[in-house]
C-alpha cells in the first residue's frame, strides 16, 4: 500500500464544470491523476479538446461535454449523456464561474445577472442535478462547490 492509495479515485466518475481553463482544468487533471474517469464540461466544446488531450497524454481517461450551467435543461442533458456514455458522476465539481473585469460602478445590471446566473445559480443547478441522480440511484458521492479569490476583486 502506498500513501496515495487512500486517495485513489479508481472506478469513480468525476464531472467538472468550467473545465476549459483555470481551476477547473487543474481539478480535472488532478482527479484523472487520482484514477477517476473525468468528464470535462464548459459552454464551448471546442475549448475542451486540449484538456482531454492533456489528460489522456498523462495516462488518464477523459470525455468532453458541452454544458451551460445557467440552463437547467443543459445541465440535465449533460448529466444524462455522462451517465449513459461513461457512468453516473459520483464526484461533481461545480466550478464554472465568470467575472466582469470592470469596476463595479461601470457594470450593468446585465453584467450582474450573468455573474449571479453562472456563479450562484449555475452551482446550485449542477449540485441539485447531481444530488437528485445520486439519491435516485441510492449511491454515495461528493459534490464540491468552488469559489475563488475573484470574489474579493469587486
Amino acid at each position: 500500500m502506498t500513501m496515495a492509495d487512500p486517495f485513489s479515485l479508481a472506478g469513480r466518475v468525476a464531472l467538472v464544470t468550467g473545465a476549459s481553463s483555470g481551476l477547473g482544468r487543474h481539478f480535472a487533471g488532478t482527479l484523472a491523476g487520482a484514477g477517476a474517469t473525468v468528464i470535462v464540461t464548459a459552454r464551448r466544446l471546442d475549448r475542451l479538446v486540449e484538456v482531454v488531450a492533456e489528460i489522456e497524454a498523462a495516462g488518464g481517461r477523459a470525455h468532453a461535454l458541452a454544458l451551460d450551467v445557467t440552463d437547467a435543461a443543459s445541465v440535465a442533458a449533460a448529466f444524462e449523456k455522462a451517465t449513459t456514455d461513461v457512468g453516473l458522476p459520483d464526484v461533481v465539481v461545480a466550478n464554472a464561474g465568470i467575472a466582469v473585469e470592470r469596476p463595479v460602478l461601470n457594470q450593468s445590471e446585465a453584467d450582474w445577472d450573468a455573474v449571479i446566473d453562472t456563479n450562484l445559480k449555475g452551482c446550485w443547478l449542477v449540485a441539485q442535478e447531481a444530488a437528485r441522480r445520486l439519491v435516485t440511484a441510492r449511491r454515495a458521492g461528493a459534490i464540491v462547490a468552488v469559489a475563488s479569490i475573484l470574489g474579493v476583486r469587486v
